[in-house]
């Protein structure tokens, strides 16, 4: 697999592509660790954004990564309940929160490899998709603060 098209999982994305590419040049110079970080705090961002209230299982992964981080486990805890939250979507109706749950499902699983995060950026595209449906604008608002969020590190 092309780990920087991963389409054929997430579905159609309404994406601007130069954006997309900035975000994959500066997520080349950036460590495993690096962007367990940037999920963390990705993670953050997209609650934020949606006003969704994280259920236990979001709550847990942020503990579990965050004790990957500390050294203090290994990447089985955080993938786990990645597993759990990806279950979770399978049986919510409200497209926006199922696309919510895919999204952070991919950054409980970001201790698993540097991959996930890479990948969690993109269904977040296809959530912004979801919530601001046919809203470029939306989309480069969302890209843009990707690349600042990891910039920022």
């Amino acid at each position: 697999m092309n780990i920087y098209e991963y389409q054929r999982l997430v579905g159609k994305i309404e994406d601007i592509p130069e954006l997309k590419q900035e975000f994959i040049v500066l997520y080349d110079t950036k460590s495993h660790r690096e962007m367990v970080q940037f999920c963390l705090i990705f993670g953050q961002h997209l609650i934020d954004l949606t006003g969704f209230e994280p259920c236990r299982e979001i709550k847990e992964a942020f503990e579990a990564m965050q004790r990957w981080l500390d050294g203090k486990t290994n990447y089985h805890e955080a993938r786990n309940l990645s597993l759990e939250i990806s279950r979770i979507a399978k049986l919510e109706k409200d497209l926006v929160k199922v696309k919510f749950l895919r999204t952070m499902a991919q950054i409980a699983a970001s201790p698993h490899t540097k991959y996930h995060g890479l990948w969690a950026t993109d269904f977040a595209v296809t959530l912004i998709n979801k919530m601001f449906p046919d809203d470029r604008e939306e989309v480069i608002k969302e890209r843009k603060a990707q690349i600042n969020l990891l910039k920022n590190l």
